[in-house]
C-alpha cells in the first residue's frame, strides 16, 4: 500500500507516547526497549488491540515454550513446571518493561541443548540394531514432556535411528539400481553399508549441532517476541535487525540460489512457492508442498535440517551462482527424492506479468499469469503490476482474442494500490474495496477512471493460496459480475498490515531495534462481506491437491474474526447464459473422472499427513515406504493430462526479444507452455469462456 499521511500520524502519536519513556529509561537494555515498544504498538496500533493480561500472558507462555522445544527432545517436565509460575504474569512483565520469564527459559534451552550434544555423540558411538522392532511417534503435538533425562535419551536415539535408517535405505536402492545397470556390480554387505550410513548421520548430526551452537540470544528473543505478536492475528510479527536485513533483500527482487520460497513444516521445512525463471523453476522437479528433509552441498553428504531454524536452512541453500546444491524432499505422496539443482541468480524480472495466446479450433484467448502484486515504492515512475496488465491486456486487445483468462493461483497478495488500478482496467469506473481502521472508520477505494481498457470477456483462476491483494480483485470483479471466478476457495486474508523500524518508536540510544509489521486495517467487499477468513468462493468450484489440508487463514488459532458492514452502491454486468454456464460446468467438473481422481488424490494426501508413525525396523520401513509409493502410483494417470489447444507467444513479445538478443526467451516459454498444456485449470477456464455467449 502506498504509505500516506495517516501512516506519519500514528508514527508521531506513538513517538509521543514514548517521549517520557526514553527520557526515564536510558538506562534499560536492548530487549527491554524492544518488548516495550512492541507491546505499545500492539495495545495501541493494532487494528484489534490486544488486552494484556493473564489469558493473552498464558498463550505466550504456551506458545513459547512450544517454539523453543516444537520436537519435544530438549525440555523436560521439571523445566516447564518451573516456568509455570510466569503463566499468568508475562503480562505484567511487558508492562514492566521486565524479561524474567524469557531469561529464564532461555537459560534453560541453553543447559538442555548442551546436554542434547552429550546424548548424541554417545548414541552415535553404540550404533544402531536396524532388526529390533520399533516405531518413532512424530505426533508432537499429543507426545507429553520427557520426564527424566533417560527419556530425553530415548527420544533422541530412535531419532538418530531413523535418520540413520533412512540414509541406510538410499544406499540400499542405490546398490539395487546399480546391479540393474550392471550384472557384475558387486553389491557391498549390509554391515557395510550401515557403516556408512552412520558415518553420513556424524557428519550431518556435527553441522546440526555447528547450526544449533552458532545461533544468538536475539534469535531465542525474536521468538519470544514473535510469540507476543502473533497473539494479535497471525500477521503482526517482529523482525530482528538481522531478519530484517533478510527482509529487505528478499525484497530487492535479485539473489543467488534456487529460487524457491520455503516455510517450516513441522521438523522440516517446506516448498510453498516456485519462482517462475528461477533455477528449481527451470528444473521442474522440485514443488510446492515438498518437505525438505537433508540439504547437501555438491558432492558432499547431505545434512539433516529436522529441527533446523528456517534462517539456517536458507543459508544451506542459497550460495554462489553456478555451485550445486541438493534437496532430499518428502513429497506429498510420500516418497523421498534427490533433487540436484544448479543456484543461479533470480531476477525479479521472471516473476512479472506475462501472457500467453491460445487457440481452441476458431477462437483464440489471451491468459495472463499474474503472481503478485509489485511495486517499486521508491520510484513511482517504475513498473508494477497495474502498468505490466494495462500492457497485456493492450496487446491481447490488438490479436482480437475472444475472451481472457487471469490466473491469480499462489498469488499472495501485494501493493493495494496496483489492485485499485487493474480492477478499473475491466470497469468504467467506482468502487473496488472498503478499508475499514480500528476506529470503525471506512474509506471507500474507487476507480476514478472512466475509461476501460478490456470490457470482453474474463475468467479469473484462484486456489486456496490466492490471498489479499487477489482477493481483492476478484472479489470486486465477481460482486461487478465482471467476471467467472473458478478453481479453489481462496486464503481468506483480509487485513491491512504497516512496518515501522521500532527505532522510530523508541529511538537511537539502544542500538538498532528491528521492526514491526502490524495490522491496522480490514479489507470488505463492496456487497460488505469481509474476504478476512471466507475469502473468496469461487463460481465454478474444481477440486484440487490443498482443499482437504489446513492451509488456509481460517486455519491459524490467531486469525481475526469474519464480518460484514453494508455494501456500497455499484454497478453490475451482465454475462450472457451466466447462470446455466455456473450449473453445467458444475456438474460436468463433479462427474469428470480426471476431477474424481484428484479429489481422491487430495483426500489421500490429507489422510497420510495423519500418518505420524515411523518404522524403525528395517524390513517394516522398506515395506512402509514401497506401500506408499504403490498408493501414490494410483495418481500418475493425473501426470497424463494434456490439453490440445494450440498455445504460443504472442508475435510483440517474440520481436522485442529477439530485438534485445535475448537467447533463452525461447526456451523459458516452451517449458512454461508445456506447463500450461498439461494444466487441466486453465483447460476448464478456456471451456467456461467459450460457453459464454
Amino acid at each position: 500500500m502506498k504509505r500516506n499521511y495517516k501512516v506519519i500520524l500514528i508514527v508521531l502519536a506513538l513517538s509521543g507516547i514514548f517521549v517520557a519513556f526514553r527520557q526515564q529509561q536510558t538506562a534499560k537494555n536492548k530487549e527491554i526497549a524492544i518488548i516495550t515498544g512492541v507491546q505499545r504498538v500492539i495495545e495501541y496500533a493494532h487494528y484489534h488491540p490486544a488486552f494484556i493480561n493473564n489469558d493473552f500472558s498464558e498463550k505466550v507462555y504456551k506458545e513459547f515454550i512450544k517454539d523453543l522445544d516444537p520436537s519435544k527432545r530438549y525440555l523436560l517436565q521439571s523445566d516447564i513446571d518451573s516456568l509455570t509460575v510466569y503463566k499468568n504474569s508475562i503480562d505484567n512483565e511487558i508492562r514492566e518493561g521486565k524479561t524474567d520469564f524469557y531469561q529464564k527459559a532461555y537459560a534453560i534451552i541453553q543447559q538442555r541443548q548442551a546436554e542434547s550434544i552429550d546424548y548424541i555423540n554417545d548414541i552415535l558411538k553404540k550404533g544402531f540394531d536396524f532388526d529390533k522392532d520399533e516405531i518413532l511417534n512424530i505426533d508432537y503435538e499429543k507426545i507429553k514432556p520427557a520426564k527424566t533425562k533417560a527419556e530425553l535419551k530415548e527420544r533422541w536415539r530412535k531419532y538418530l535411528k531413523f535418520n540413520t535408517l533412512s540414509r541406510l535405505y538410499d544406499k540400499i536402492k542405490e546398490q539395487e539400481q546399480k546391479q540393474k545397470k550392471d550384472s557384475t556390480f558387486k553389491p557391498k554387505s549390509r554391515k557395510t553399508l550401515e557403516q556408512e550410513a552412520l558415518k553420513a548421520t556424524k557428519k550431518s548430526i556435527k553441522t546440526y549441532i555447528d547450526a544449533l551452537k552458532d545461533m544468538e540470544e536475539m534469535d531465542y528473543f525474536s521468538m519470544y517476541m514473535n510469540a507476543i505478536t502473533m497473539q494479535n492475528d497471525p500477521h503482526t510479527n517482529y523482525f530482528s535487525p538481522q531478519s530484517k536485513e533478510r527482509f529487505d533483500t528478499s525484497m530487492s527482487g535479485s539473489f543467488e540460489g534456487i529460487g524457491a520460497r520455503l516455510q517450516k513444516d513441522g521438523d522440516f521445512v517446506k516448498i510453498v512457492e516456485i519462482i517462475v525463471g528461477g533455477p528449481a523453476w527451470k528444473d521442474g522437479k522440485l514443488k510446492v508442498g515438498d518437505l525438505i528433509q537433508k540439504v547437501g552441498q555438491g558432492d558432499d553428504e547431505p545434512v539433516d535440517i529436522m529441527g533446523m531454524r528456517l534462517s539456517k536452512v536458507v543459508k544451506l541453500i542459497k550460495g554462489p551462482k553456478g555451485t550445486i546444491v541438493k534437496l532430499i524432499v518428502k513429497r506429498v505422496d510420500g516418497s523421498i527424492e534427490t533433487i540436484p539443482i544448479t543456484r543461479d541468480r533470480v531476477e525479479l524480472e521472471e516473476t512479472f506479468a506475462k501472457s500467453l495466446l491460445i487457440k481452441d479450433e476458431n477462437q483464440t484467448f489471451g491468459y495472463i499469469y499474474l503472481p503478485k502484486f509489485y511495486i517499486n515504492f521508491k520510484e513511482q515512475n517504475q513498473r508494477s503490476a497495474a502498468t505490466d496488465i494495462k500492457k497485456e491486456l493492450e496487446k491481447l486487445k490488438a490479436e482480437n482474442v475472444n475472451g481472457i483468462v487471469l490466473d491469480l493461483r499462489n498469488n499472495g497478495g501485494g501493493s493495494l494500490a496496483t489492485v485499485i488500478d487493474i480492477a478499473g482496467f475491466f470497469i468504467d469506473k467506482g468502487p473496488i474495496v472498503q478499508v475499514r481502521d480500528k476506529k470503525n472508520k471506512i474509506d471507500v477505494l474507487k476507480d476514478q477512471d472512466k475509461s476501460t481498457i478490456y470490457d470482453g470477456k474474463v475468467v479469473i483462476l484462484i486456489n486456496e493460496l490466492s490471498a489479499s491483494a487477489s482477493e481483492i480483485l476478484a472479489a470486486a470483479l465477481q460482486d461487478y459480475n465482471r467476471a467467472i471466478i473458478i478453481g479453489g476457495k481462496s486464503y481468506g486474508k483480509g487485513t491491512v498490515q504497516n512496518f515501522i523500524g521500532l527505532n522510530r518508536i523508541m529511538g537511537d540510544e539502544f542500538g538498532d531495534l528491528g521492526a514491526l509489521k502490524w495490522t491496522t486495517k480490514k479489507f470488505y467487499r463492496i456487497s460488505g462481506g469481509s474476504t478476512q477468513r471466507k475469502g473468496v468462493t469461487p463460481d465454478i468450484i474444481i477440486p484440487d491437491n490443498y482443499m482437504y489440508l489446513k492451509v488456509r487463514e481460517e486455519d491459524e488459532p490467531t486469525a481475526l474474526a469474519w464480518d460484514k458492514i453494508d455494501k456500497v452502491r455499484h454497478k453490475t454486468y451482465e454475462i450472457a447464459g451466466k447462470s446455466k454456464i455456473i450449473t453445467h460446468e458444475q456438474q460436468r467438473i463433479d462427474t469428470t473422472s480426471l476431477f474424481l481422481h484428484i479429489k481422491e488424490k487430495a483426500r489421500w494426501i490429507a489422510d497420510n499427513k495423519k500418518d505420524n508413525t515411523i518404522y524403525l525396523k528395517l524390513d517394516k520401513y522398506i515395506n512402509d515406504l514401497k506401500k506408499n509409493e504403490a498408493i501414490g502410483k494410483r495418481f500418475d494417470s493425473l501426470t497424463k493430462f494434456e490439453s490440445n489447444f494450440e498455445i504460443y507467444s504472442l508475435p510483440i513479445d517474440i520481436k522485442a526479444k529477439e530485438e534485445a538478443n535475448d537467447t533463452i526467451f525461447k526456451t523459458k516459454r516452451d517449458k512454461w507452455i508445456k506447463a500450461i498444456k498439461k494444466d487441466p485449470y486453465i483447460s476448464e477456464a478456456i471451456k467456461v469462456l467459450e460457453k459464454e455467449g
